[in-house]
């Protein structure tokens, strides 16, 4: 017996061979259909927020029940997520680097940011790696397959384009895609990290590259974490290499 959950079909066989075809998952309290491709808690609001393909479910931390769900907001498959200061907003990113934000509450979507990787026809793919939150200066960082780092206005004037709603961008960040990224609000550094193997951080304010990178890492950087509130970076690979890193400019007897 086998369950195919991206086509919702059981098969079964013995001496005779059925296949069975299912609208819901078997168990619709504890299951998804599709891989888990991003997951966010919030502890404001007490819900998990679990994405799979291209739709989302929003569960109850305290029941454990599913209570509502945003269905098909991509053309694509969702790939991260994030949560602005006040956890009521969703800002959810995609695998085609289309950028929407969503009410928590009742699932509208009220924003949209300009996408990354073109219109796509230039071949440029734009998968949204990395989104970040500007705390209380309200600003979306962006970052993309695409090498570019963007930093956009949450609070959109909707008598401007969605490109002036951009406050700032950098292309060509790495030599190669950017797979990962984080941010800082107390330090004011971007971390990304690259399938060229470098970790480069990027001061907020000009985005501009501070004056070291990390080569510490033979293969592509995966993941790359300030552990907050210290001047701390995280940083592993594909081959699951890790280092714990004390940026340059910070002493351990600083207080941040």
């Amino acid at each position: 017996m086998g369950v195919i959950p991206k086509h919702r079909r059981l098969v079964i066989g013995s001496r005779n061979f059925f296949v069975y075809e299912y609208k819901k998952p078997f168990n619709s309290e504890t299951s998804d259909d599709f891989p888990i491709l991003s997951a966010l808690f919030s502890h404001i609001r007490f819900e998990f927020y679990i994405a799979g393909e291209r739709s989302i479910n929003v569960w109850d931390a305290k029941t454990g029940k599913p209570t509502r769900c945003f269905k098909n907001i991509f053309d694509s498959e969702i790939t991260v997520m994030a949560l602005d200061n006040d956890h009521r907003k969703l800002i959810v990113g995609s695998h085609l680097g289309a950028i929407k934000v969503f009410d928590l509450l009742s699932g509208v979507k009220i924003n949209e940011l300009e996408r990354h990787g073109g219109t796509g026809e230039e071949g440029v793919s734009g998968e949204i790696s990395f989104i970040g939150y500007g705390n209380e200066d309200g600003t979306i960082i962006t970052t993309s397959w695409d090498k570019f780092i963007k930093i956009h206005d949450d609070d959109r004037d909707m008598s401007k384009t969605i490109s002036e709603n951009v406050l700032r961008s950098r292309s060509d960040c790495h030599k190669k895609d950017i797979i990962c990224g984080d941010y800082s609000h107390n330090l004011g550094l971007i971390a990304t990290g690259g399938r060229d193997c470098l970790v480069r951080l990027w001061d907020y304010e000009k985005l501009k590259i501070k004056e070291y990178e990390i080569r510490a890492h033979k293969d592509e950087v995966t993941i790359v974490k300030f552990l907050k509130p210290f001047p701390l970076l995280m940083t592993s690979d594909s081959k699951g290499v890790m280092f714990i890193w004390l940026l340059p400019g910070f002493q351990k007897r600083d207080k941040i």
